[in-house]
């Protein structure tokens, strides 16, 4: 696993990331919390329905009163009804709030890989892409449910059955209070070694999803060079890692669960015991007995599962992590945003153009110096990695920088927008990307996909692309495939010039985009 320390590595600072999950709630504040507030108070609730009615039936049968037991079942039923409403209408709400706040997570999360610049989209695995998107956003998300609500519903538990235990019997209060302390202190102990699990799972998760990824897309290599066996053990690491890691959280959840059914045998034992003595010494009422051990476990368990419900939000908090740098990364050298300004002709000049890679120890282009009059052809010539790509890439606008010493019509690299920049340029790249789409759809790229009919078929045509489109079964409805893989390398190509062709451009770039066309097309 290529993962560094700091990835893996528990930082209290982390939960900070808690609180930047929120910002995607608040459009929804009110209902959110509203919501939240009312579901996590169900945890209260039926305890102290139950302990009511068991206090409310004891007094009845220890005074012989038949109409106080039915006036206990008739005040059960009444608390029952007068609580669930508002607890179903509050799930509703919460369930509501959580899954926009999903939504709109999600929908920044992609975006943010759309509009990341180049040099930030290419130093990436696309695994660690997908695996952001689904599995560390799906993590994150957990933040708004149920460690959350498991946690909000144990403080809820904490406060109001303190309260109803204390107004009972203070000694009995104490006790409970310094029963939950230890349960808690014991839960707490977890939250550094669940953090690292789940840490290392997210990164192991990640780099298993690389993994398949490089399967996937290189699947014609692996075949070329019998390489198939080799290529299913290299699954192997990552999925025993990912094993391993369950079998340690498992381990660690057992411990809790251990702890957390101690300390509740240690609760019951307290309030029969204790509350046993205080009513045989005439210091409690008997009927006021049957409602402490529900209400002392709720108390002691609150401050047991409180602990263990931070323990349990350290998966979420580091999936938040992983998803905010992503969200909050900004191209350190990005130009800034500049004019939509149209250009006086298309004459380029490049003066003293140099430029270095980010992370990079040596600059890839030196002091370069172009001048390409309007309407001319020009042919970039040198050995293979002299850096013609990255020139023309840098001279459309895909690495963003400041002082570049582009010009264009009169219109400086500096003072436009890139936007603004790109739109002077078609461009095709080496691979001719294709996407699995429709040809007519990959060709409507070009114009934002608002292409017609007539401009599609227009620039299919200029790109010799139109006659083996009309011989195919579904003509221009026919899927490309995943990166054009049910085409060939020439048609790829065609498909791929056709797309600059139909975007109008008065530059046209071509990045070695016709080696796979013969002669008379590529003139």
């Amino acid at each position: 696993m290529n993962s560094s320390n700091q990835d893996i590595k528990y930082e209290k600072g982390d939960n900070k990331y808690f609180f930047k999950m929120f910002r995607f709630v608040r459009p929804y504040a009110l209902p959110y919390f509203f919501g939240k507030f009312m579901h996590s108070s169900q945890g209260f609730a039926l305890p102290f329905i139950l302990s009511v009615f068991s206090t409310s039936v004891m007094y009845a049968i220890t005074s012989r009163s038949i109409d106080g037991v039915y006036n206990s079942i008739l005040l059960l039923f009444a608390m029952f009804i007068g609580f669930m409403i508002p607890f179903i209408f509050g799930i509703y709400l919460n369930n509501m709030a959580e899954q926009r706040a999903i939504r709109d997570l999600k929908k920044h999360l992609f975006r943010s890989f759309v509009r990341n610049n180049l040099e930030s989209a290419t130093s990436k695995h696309s695994g660690e892409g997908i695996a952001a998107i689904n599995t560390d956003a799906d993590v994150a998300s957990q933040v708004y449910s149920w460690p959350l609500s498991d946690f909000l519903i144990n403080v809820i538990n904490i406060v109001f059955a303190s309260i109803v235990v204390f107004v009972v019997d203070v000694r009995m209060g104490f006790a409970a209070v310094f029963i939950g302390l230890i349960g808690f202190a014991l839960q707490r102990r977890f939250v550094e070694p669940l953090a690292n699990v789940n840490r290392r799972w997210l990164t192991a998760n990640a780099d298993t999803v690389k993994s398949v990824s490089n399967i996937f897309s290189g699947a014609m290599t692996i075949r070329a060079f019998n390489m198939q066996e080799k290529a299913a053990k290299s699954f192997e690491p990552q999925n025993d890692q990912l094993r391993q890691l369950g079998i340690k959280e498992g381990l660690i959840t057992a411990w809790q669960n251990f702890f957390s059914l101690k300390i509740n045998w240690l609760t019951l034992v307290v309030s029969f015991g204790l509350g046993g003595f205080l009513v045989a010494t005439d210091r409690m009422a008997f009927h006021l007995l049957m409602m402490l051990p529900l209400m002392c476990s709720t108390l002691t368990l609150g401050f047991d599962n409180v602990g263990r419900a931070y323990a349990n939000l350290q998966g979420p908090i580091a999936a938040a992590k992983r998803v905010h740098k992503i969200l909050d990364a900004r191209g350190a050298m990005s130009k800034k945003d500049g004019v939509q300004k149209d250009t006086n002709g298309y004459a380029l000049s490049v003066n003293g153009l140099s430029f270095k890679y980010m992370d990079a120890e040596s600059e890839a282009l030196q002091d370069i110096n172009l001048e390409i009059a309007e309407n001319k052809m020009v042919a970039l010539v040198g050995e293979s990695g002299s850096g013609k790509s990255t020139l023309l890439r840098v001279i459309i606008g895909l690495y963003e920088r400041e002082d570049l010493g582009l010009n264009l019509g009169g219109l400086s690299f500096n003072e436009s927008s890139t936007q603004n920049w790109r739109k002077n340029f078609a461009y095709v790249d080496q691979s001719c990307k294709l996407f699995d789409m429709t040809i007519k759809e990959n060709i409507s790229m070009g114009k934002g996909g608002k292409a017609t009919d007539d401009e599609i078929r227009a620039a299919a045509t200029r790109a010799a692309a139109d006659d083996f489109i009309g011989q195919l079964e579904e003509g221009y409805d026919t899927s490309c495939g995943e990166k054009g893989s049910s085409l060939s390398g020439g048609q790829k190509q065609r498909i791929a010039i056709a797309r600059a062709l139909v975007k109008k451009a008065p530059i046209l770039v071509f990045d070695e985009a016709t080696s796979a066309l013969d002669t008379q097309s590529e003139r």
